[in-house]
């Protein structure tokens, strides 16, 4: 870009309205699939994530496709001008001087407005006139309009306006203008990151993320890799097994995070009065170790939004009224968050067990807290809850009855123990893995890891001992024989623990009936 000029309001016309090229239906056509692109490019361009850029409308004005969105308060819009125009701007050959882009612009008495439009021709006037430009804006050009409040100061809006669908030079420009907005320009730096480079002053998402940290909680996701990434480490393909639930939480979880203003278009032609049918709250129930913690990452990854993880020991306390405060706490941070949060509230019995007149009065408001937050009186839906629990028969039933959908996680069938013991043991033939299969019978995912785990353990240290040798029958690798016998004794310990809780139980019922 060599010159921009701008010219008075007297001396600007809208240009006249292009013939009728296109009925609405093939806009609306070309609008659906230019929504898509733009989607598509934005994954694949610099990996970017779910929420990482402003919110995004396409739609039809007039007889073009208008692609619309809200310039963040804390972007500034020059920064957005000079990488769009620098994006868009036309190469100046066999001259010294010319203008790439010609900007026009125009006041009204609320908001002043700028249009950038390629020159049809360019033409050398000669002298100290400088260049003419012929303009027209209705040849199918793009044209981008900057809407700049004057009332409120983070109102900006940027419309880029097209005739027909976006060439790719104009789809990598407008892409660039997002990921500049979202801050995530990928491996350029934009202006607005560079001129924050040595401060010590935190942005407020930076600061929320430090007090969650410095309650305790842990905060998952912000520096991962994008889902699409092949070192990604946190994905479905870790979790062996479970394909109903993992089909269940992208249909009704994932989808409606992807792709909200599809499930918003259906509940405004469903609704007499417009609700949002995205999930607010979603429980996660079966026993300890079956993959609900990790299937709560999964789906943090995967939305691209950080998992806020609330063990039990963040929320309790012993001063009166701290507990429902730390929730709350908890709750208002996340909310701050600009690319919205996953709260993740483990053991969620603990604290929001079924009321009754031995309830306690500070898990009493706890409870109350926390319904409060899932009905949405205050916070936004930016927060998603996931409330994993192995005791659902304990739990409040107005709180159940918040949860637009609940999961169970059972243990796994045999097929699935198979699917995840060749996670562990990927040397075993699969008649070895059914054998394994067979033998860890009514154990969880995590016990069949634990198995493995300690089976190279005790391999490794036979070898060490002299045991078995490194070039025996099984080399290195541990056999299908030790895995069996640390089945057999991760078995006898759970037993063990079994007939410990069966004991307990009936000395409770016992001093029961006597009292």
């Amino acid at each position: 870009m060599q010159k921009l000029k701008s010219y008075p309001q007297s001396a600007v016309t809208p240009p006249p309205p292009p013939k009728d090229l296109s009925t609405h239906a093939d806009l609306e056509e070309i609008a659906k699939k230019e929504r898509q692109r733009i989607n598509e490019q934005l994954i694949r361009n610099k990996g970017m994530k779910y929420g990482a850029c402003p919110r995004f409308t396409v739609g039809v004005k007039g007889q073009k496709v208008s692609i619309k969105f809200q310039v963040p308060s804390n972007c500034e819009v020059s920064h957005l001008v000079a990488n769009l125009v620098s994006n868009l701007g036309l190469k100046v050959e066999e001259r010294a001087g010319g203008s790439d882009m010609l900007l026009r612009a125009w006041a009204s008495p609320v908001a002043w407005q700028l249009s950038l439009t390629r020159p049809k021709t360019q033409r050398e006037a000669g002298g100290n006139e400088g260049n003419s430009l012929e303009i027209d804006a209705g040849d199918g050009d793009l044209s981008v309009l900057i809407f700049h409040s004057l009332v409120s100061s983070d109102k900006t809006e940027i419309e880029f306006l097209k005739q027909g669908s976006l060439s790719t030079k104009e789809l990598d420009s407008l892409v660039s203008v997002l990921q500049l907005a979202g801050g995530r320009l990928g491996e350029s730096r934009s202006f607005e990151r560079k001129s924050r480079e040595g401060s010590t002053q935190l942005p407020d998402p930076e600061k929320s993320i430090s007090s969650l940290e410095s309650m305790g909680v842990k905060v998952y996701g912000l520096d991962e890799p994008h889902v699409n990434s092949s070192k990604n480490e946190i994905s479905w393909d870790n979790i062996a097994g479970y394909d109903q639930q993992k089909s269940e939480i992208e249909d009704t979880i994932l989808l409606t995070l992807h792709n909200p203003e599809l499930f918003d278009e259906i509940a405004h032609g469903t609704r007499r009065k417009f609700e949002s049918n995205r999930p607010r709250a979603v429980l996660f129930e079966g026993p300890p170790g079956t993959g609900k913690t990790s299937s709560a990452r999964v789906i943090a990854n995967q939305a691209g939004v950080p998992l806020v993880y609330v063990p039990l020991e963040v929320i309790m306390s012993k001063y009166y009224g701290e507990s429902e405060r730390l929730l709350g706490q908890v709750f208002s941070l996340a909310n701050e968050l600009s690319t919205g949060a996953i709260i993740f509230l483990d053991e969620v019995d603990s604290f929001a067990i079924a009321r009754d007149s031995e309830m306690h009065e500070a898990t009493r408001r706890v409870l109350s807290v926390l319904l409060r937050q899932i009905d949405g009186f205050e916070q936004d839906r930016k927060v998603v809850v996931i409330a994993a629990t192995n005791r659902k028969q304990d739990l409040d039933p107005a709180l159940i009855s918040r949860f637009d959908l609940m999961i169970t996680f059972g243990l796994p069938d045999e097929r699935n123990r198979q699917e995840i013991a060749a996670q562990y043991a990927k040397q075993l033939t699969k008649p070895e893995l059914n054998e394994f299969a067979k033998n860890t019978e009514g154990m969880s995912g995590r016990d069949i890891r634990d198995i493995c785990q300690q089976a190279e353990r005790s391999w490794a240290s036979k070898i060490l001992r002299g045991k078995v040798s490194k070039t025996g029958e099984h080399g290195i690798l541990p056999p299908l024989q030790e895995y069996i016998e640390c089945a057999m004794s991760r078995r006898k310990a759970l037993q063990t623990v079994d007939d410990h809780k069966i004991k307990d139980s009936n000395i409770r019922t016992k001093k029961t009936q006597f009292a």
